[in-house]
């Protein structure tokens, strides 16, 4: 994807209880040497996003414009429920991972 230089959101759709345990998420520039590892945010905001739950889990300083990839590293560890309310947790499950969607916005 090709990026201008700005600050980014790196959000997970689907739902607002989010665990990222040891996922993460690394842009490579193409053609370049650029590698840019997000910083995770301490306020975790939700808000939605493309008409579905989202919440913010880093932020994403892109220095240059460029097209970059995006490498996801330890994808199954990222389990997201569509409720963070304890008292809906119990009888919510896990969104399969193939389900789970990522944006940069």
């Amino acid at each position: 994807m090709e990026l201008p230089v700005g600050i980014y959101s790196l959000k997970v759709l689907g739902g607002w209880k989010v665990i990222t345990n040891n996922f993460s998420v690394i842009l490579r520039e193409v053609n370049g040497e650029t590698v840019i590892k997000p910083k995770e945010t301490f306020w975790k905001i939700q808000s939605f996003a493309f008409g579905k739950r989202a919440k913010k889990i880093a932020s994403v300083d892109i220095p240059k414009r460029a097209t970059y990839e995006i490498e996801f590293l330890n994808p199954s560890d990222l389990k997201v429920k569509k409720s963070n309310l304890i008292t809906l947790g119990f009888f919510q499950s896990f969104l399969p991972t193939n389900e789970i969607q990522v944006c940069i916005e």
